[in-house]
């Protein structure tokens, strides 16, 4: 099978690029071919899928937006493809994974929605084009926020959740990579350290309730580290009275090794299709809280495996899980469930299930 995959920005910053990454290489290996048309790539990739670049018009969103959907459309009009699987904003495709409902994020952070806004119109486009057959989703919130926002029929739409591979994200890490990482950073024996992934997105991570919650928790043991904090502009000048409290690390791909070093993981999110370092902390067996407001907290179980947030806008209730995680008893109890829970959400399942789809497909087509 000839497979072509769109998406804008394939850079493993997100977790959508490695959605596609583990996705593209299994298919491969199965003797399919996939193509990931993409205009940012890594500087590096030594993956088996073909990498096709797209340029980008540089003149603004509008100009990106839409330069980007033609030139998906007329490359893969160009080849003749058995499938195209969309991973964002483009017209030409026969199903698409949707990695972020835009209007129900912006709604989710108190944002207003703009009619001159290009993610929106071209979002609306996307789902209205007659190509667009099959549409998956990593969670039933954005299942049932498209349905919501743009009356996508459910029955158009299936849930696959993404996938972890257990052997990189493993409890082990803490064997290989505590003590080094602790050391690196200036982190003394008996600290208590809370990770939070943000890759630069700290506006829908809720670093700034992050903020207010360590505010309330007067523990000096319990430090923050905020990973991905290569962008902090506002939000490193409002944290200068927490400054002993925070480890601020630039985006590594080597995450791994920071879960080694962590006790636990917050995600408050205000917004989030899934979370793809929810479920790796799991599987590295590290207890999280977790924002209900998360696609990825529809596979833990409060109290079990984790902690839910109902809303990460209350810096009291958060403050209050932070609190309880404390309790090195609590963490070790929910450290070993949440690792069984991550064995449960394969990259084999994800890929099987994403390759019966595409079956589908064909077979209505004949």
């Amino acid at each position: 099978m000839k497979i072509a995959m769109l998406t804008k920005h394939f850079n493993f910053r997100n977790g959508s690029s490695r959605v596609i990454h583990e996705i593209s290489e299994r298919l491969s290996v199965r003797g399919h071919e996939v193509h990931i048309f993409c205009n940012k790539r890594p500087d590096s990739y030594t993956g088996t899928a073909i990498l096709r670049h797209l340029p980008m018009l540089p003149f603004g969103s509008w100009s990106r937006v839409l330069s980007f959907s033609i030139g998906c459309s007329l490359s893969v009009q160009r080849t003749l493809f058995d499938i195209v699987h969309g991973h964002g904003n483009s017209r030409h495709q026969d199903l698409a994974t949707v990695h972020v409902c835009r209007q129900a994020n912006l709604l989710a952070r108190g944002r207003p929605l703009s009619r001159w806004d290009p993610h929106l119109w071209l979002e609306r486009r996307q789902f209205e084009a007659p190509g667009l057959l099959r549409i998956i989703t990593p969670s039933e919130m954005v299942k049932r926020d498209l349905h919501r926002h743009y009356q996508i029929p459910l029955d158009r739409m299936v849930v696959i959740p993404n996938g972890v591979d257990p052997d990189r994200f493993h409890p082990d890490v803490r064997l290989r990579y505590r003590e080094e990482m602790r050391k690196k950073h200036g982190i003394h024996d008996g600290e208590l350290i809370v990770l939070c992934v943000a890759s630069g997105n700290f506006v829908n991570r809720g670093i700034l309730n992050l903020y207010a919650a360590l505010r309330r928790l007067e523990d000096p043991r319990l430090r923050v580290m905020i990973i991905g904090g290569d962008r902090l502009g506002r939000f490193q000048r409002a944290a200068d009275e927490l400054r002993s409290r925070l480890v601020f690390v630039p985006f590594t791909e080597m995450i791994e090794r920071y879960y080694g070093a962590g006790d636990a993981l917050v995600f408050p999110s205000y917004y989030d299709t899934f979370g793809q370092v929810v479920l790796e902390a799991m599987a590295c067996g590290l207890p999280v809280v977790v924002s209900a407001r998360a696609g990825a907290s529809e596979i833990v179980t409060d109290g079990k495996d984790g902690l839910t947030l109902k809303d990460p806008e209350d810096a009291a209730a958060l403050a209050e899980r932070l609190r309880l995680l404390a309790d090195p008893a609590l963490r070790e109890r929910l450290g070993r469930a949440a690792r069984q829970t991550a064995l449960r959400y394969g990259w084999d399942e994800a890929t099987n299930k994403t390759f019966a789809e595409y079956e589908h497909l064909l077979r209505a087509e004949n």
